[in-house]
């Protein structure tokens, strides 16, 4: 199966960058990351945590793996080294300094060919008048797994989510680590 990998804004906080301070120390730097590499230019930010209303608490319960910007997966130092050489060939990390600890954004680069996706079911996703792309798209499982492929992106959703296969999920759950949620991309 394949999941869109979202935040999990329910029971976690939330990843802040300054986009002034990236744009200060990289003057080419944009927000959107549109499957670009990023680690020729990438200097190190700062980066912490939204506590919202309520969630406070959270402050010493911070999340091992969240979502940050269009679908860029942010890593704690734990959860990077689990991943880090499982996922090197879908992306790159970049590092982010969080309260002094050196956390890890993945910018994922691999853009699943168009030719590998089943839009014979797509619904169109148009939110307060913006085109977000396609939802209730197949993806094609076996090419994936032929080129070891376990998280990227589709050109169906305009780059903005990064997917995932079964094994990261399964990786993601068999080590407890919190931050995001899966939901499926692809309901028949």
């Amino acid at each position: 199966m394949i999941y869109k990998i979202t935040d999990d804004y329910i029971n976690t906080c939330s990843l802040l960058i300054d986009n002034v301070e990236l744009g200060t120390k990289m003057p080419t730097y944009r927000p959107r990351f549109f499957a670009q590499p990023r680690a020729q230019e990438w200097v190190t930010p700062k980066a912490s945590f939204f506590f919202g209303d309520g969630k406070e608490e959270m402050k010493e319960d911070l999340p091992d793996v969240t979502t940050w910007s269009t679908g860029v997966l942010a890593f704690n130092p734990k959860a990077y080294d689990v991943f880090h050489e499982s996922l090197s060939k879908a992306g790159e990390f970049l590092p982010i300094s969080v309260y002094g600890e050196t956390y890890y954004l993945f910018n994922t680069l691999y853009i699943i060919p168009d030719t590998a996706v089943n839009k014979s079911k797509a619904v169109e996703v148009i939110d307060t008048g913006v085109h977000f792309g396609q939802t209730n798209v197949a993806f094609d499982e076996k090419l994936l797994a032929s080129e070891n492929i376990s998280v990227f992106k589709s050109n169906t959703n305009k780059l903005l989510y990064s997917f995932c296969t079964d094994e990261f999920k399964n990786v993601y759950e068999s080590n407890n680590f919190t931050g995001i949620v899966f939901e499926l991309a692809y309901v028949k």
